[in-house]
């Protein structure tokens, strides 16, 4: 996701994050800071002290059922904590099987945009 905030080239081979990147960059003519944790367990103790003051949350999931639980759980305990918005972006809609992201708007409770990073037309 970074790398299409900067413009860069994405690649077609997915690769989680694994701890932590942070990048800056200019979104609509605005200075932002964006961080990328990591999702795998190993690291969510870092989340709740560096989202800390935050004014926008950008939850990144899986479009597929099986992620969904989790992705659920996830904002439910951070949404309380935090107070700052959070909106969902539900890539790899390119997958077969991939929930709409109004499906899973539904049962997240929260705005959700889909994409999929490797795949310009559905970048939205």
């Amino acid at each position: 996701m970074l790398s299409l905030l900067q413009g860069r080239d994405v690649s077609t081979k997915t690769e989680p994050t694994v701890g932590l990147e942070i990048e800056n960059s200019i979104l609509n003519g605005k200075k932002v800071n964006v961080w990328d944790f990591g999702g795998q367990e190993r690291y969510r103790f870092m989340w709740q002290d560096f989202l800390k003051g935050t004014a926008l949350t950008v939850l990144i999931c899986d479009s597929t059922e099986k992620n969904l639980d989790q992705t659920k759980e996830i904002c439910n305990k951070f949404s309380r904590r935090l107070g700052a918005k959070i909106i969902a972006i539900a890539n790899k809609q390119d997958l077969p099987g991939a929930l709409s992201a109004e499906q899973i708007q539904k049962k997240l409770g929260i705005t959700t945009y889909g994409m999929s990073a490797i795949r310009v037309d559905l970048r939205g």
